[in-house]
């Protein structure tokens, strides 16, 4: 019977686990697409932890709540100990300065602003090297150019990534007589941006490490207590104790939560907001 607990018990956690992955899940899913492969690395990462911990926590408890409490542990760790995010933008912001710098030199070559787009596909950074390469055949299969700028930063879907290529769209509609020196002024643009970031990360730093550290040590003292003092844990093995179990994980949640939302960048809102091929 304990078994059979155990294991309802697990089912729950994984059914909670996988409606989180579905929820928050950032990549759209299209009807083109598995639904495995329409959700992020981050996010699938975050549902197995989520599954993992829902099992074990599960198994050793045998409360549907502690798979549930698991499950969202599990998600939870995965996200706040993540500093991908962060180094995501970076590294596109850094691409994008790379590539722009390099059509500058191309322009500067005597060519024309569709030839320059063509000839820095090959030197392309490999994180953006698809998208220059979509980028081109779009402008190949008769796309505007002003279109075709706004649907690379639909796809990069970053408000730094806007700032960037806005001034590409603006020399697309109206021509530049300087067209070398605006590139040049938006690739040293992008490398501000850049900088901008790398240091506000610097200063979230060590509200990231505090919450780190409230987090291991608070489950560190959670998974210590299961282990040693198992006459702890009894009276929440009562439906009363399970409710209470539950107002004690929802405390503890928002506070992890709002310690997370602190230590993250909030999104900064967005120049375009257009998908490829539409008009901007």
């Amino acid at each position: 019977m304990s078994m059979l607990i155990g294991l309802c018990s697990t089912g729950i956690g994984v059914g909670i686990a996988l409606i989180v992955a579905g929820l928050f899940a950032t990549t759209p899913v299209t009807k083109k697409m598995p639904f495995a492969k329409g959700i992020d690395a981050a996010t699938r990462q975050a549902a197995a932890a989520a599954l993992i911990c829902a099992a074990v926590v599960g198994l050793i408890t045998h409360w549907p709540v502690g798979a549930a409490i698991g499950a969202a542990v599990g998600w939870t760790v995965r996200s706040a100990l993540s500093s991908a995010s962060p180094h995501r933008v970076t590294n596109r912001l850094d691409a994008l300065a790379t590539w722009i710098e390099t059509l500058r030199d191309s322009v500067a070559a005597h060519r024309g602003l569709v030839a320059a787009i063509e000839s820095t596909v090959p030197s392309a950074p490999a994180s953006l090297r698809a998208h220059i390469e979509a980028l081109a055949i779009r402008i190949k299969s008769g796309t505007p150019l002003d279109r075709a700028f706004a649907a690379l930063a639909a796809e990069l879907a970053d408000a730094s990534a806007d700032e960037a290529i806005a001034p590409l769209i603006l020399a697309a509609r109206f021509g530049g007589a300087d067209l070398q020196n605006l590139l040049g002024t938006a690739a040293a643009n992008t490398r501000e941006q850049l900088a901008l970031v790398q240091r506000t990360e610097v200063a979230r730093s060590k509200p990231r490490r505090e919450m780190r550290l409230v987090v291991v040590v608070t489950l560190g003292f959670v998974l210590a207590t299961l282990t040693i003092g198992h006459g702890y844990f009894t009276p929440f093995s009562t439906a009363t104790g399970q409710i209470v179990l539950v107002v004690i994980a929802g405390l503890f949640a928002v506070g992890f939560g709002t310690m997370n939302r602190l230590s993250r960048p909030q999104p900064m809102p967005r120049l375009f907001d257009v998908g490829p091929g539409q008009p901007s």
